[in-house]
């Protein structure tokens, strides 16, 4: 008696008629949403960034997920049929894994909500999980179109070295939905520009926006974000600390920042009443 064994794999077949059952990311921003988009027995490996929960909110659901270094030999290892990259993916490690013939989406980094919403279809439909993304666009949609009071409170974020994020940027726009001026912006400061601690205190916004790192970090560049200058102008509720994982690689997270600056605004806001 013969007997036959028939193997059946199942394949996810995307918009563009790839199929997709073994997905590789090499970049955190896009681990971040493929955690949230595509079911985990389809990634096979993500960043080791994203599996740090000092510098990730998803280590969690990374946990059992290989780690990788974002080399070209782990990530051939893995077979993938996809492989996930950003902007400031290795282009020697992305022009090999091309060279091999396995297929490398890029993904750019955002500098709006629309943005972070379209990255979010991009990798539903590039992985085959197009509801699921649908499902999270929804929500966050809503997120965004809760109304912010028109309010004359301004702001500045803060960061290590004196860095500051002006007009242009997916953080100028978070601003702006909760009913905050920029004041970075209106003095026509780039996406990401020096902002001299004299020039902040002459300006003095309502609001400070901090990185909590500041406590924990030893470095210098972190260091003038405890001058005391700083601590004296901007005390109390003038100062509010949004984690870096909330908006450092423009994913759904920001919409966390979102909430807090929302409720920094209503208590200044509460303050002057």
């Amino acid at each position: 008696m013969i007997r036959i064994v028939v193997s059946v794999s199942l394949m996810f077949v995307t918009s563009s008629g790839w199929s997709v059952e073994r997905i590789v990311s090499i970049n955190q921003c896009a681990d971040e949403l493929l955690l949230h988009i595509v079911p985990p027995d389809r990634i096979i490996s993500v960043t080791h960034f994203v599996k740090d929960p000092r510098i990730s909110w998803d280590a969690d659901l990374a946990r059992d997920i290989p780690g990788n270094s974002g080399r070209a030999e782990e990530v051939m290892s893995h077979r993938p049929d996809l492989v996930f990259a950003g902007d400031f993916s290795a282009r020697s490690t992305v022009n090999l894994l091309r060279g091999l013939g396995v297929r490398v989406i890029e993904l750019a980094h955002p500098s709006s909500i629309d943005d972070v919403l379209d990255l979010i279809a991009q990798v539903g439909q590039e992985t085959g999980f197009v509801k699921e993304a649908e499902t999270i666009r929804t929500k966050l949609s809503s997120s965004r179109q809760a109304s912010s009071p028109q309010t004359t409170i301004t702001a500045a974020v803060y960061q290590p070295n004196g860095y500051t994020v002006g007009k242009g940027s997916l953080i100028n726009e978070v601003l702006e939905l909760a009913g905050i001026r920029n004041v970075a912006a209106f003095r026509g400061l780039a996406s990401y520009d020096r902002y001299p601690m004299e020039l902040l205190i002459l300006d003095k916004p309502d609001l400070l926006i901090l990185d909590p790192q500041v406590h924990a970090s030893p470095s210098l560049s972190h260091e003038m974000l405890s001058h005391p200058a700083l601590g004296e102008v901007f005390a109390g509720a003038r100062r509010v600390e949004v984690p870096p994982q909330a908006w450092a690689c423009g994913t759904h997270h920001v919409f966390a920042a979102l909430k807090i600056i929302r409720a920094a605004a209503q208590s200044v806001r509460a303050g002057d009443g």
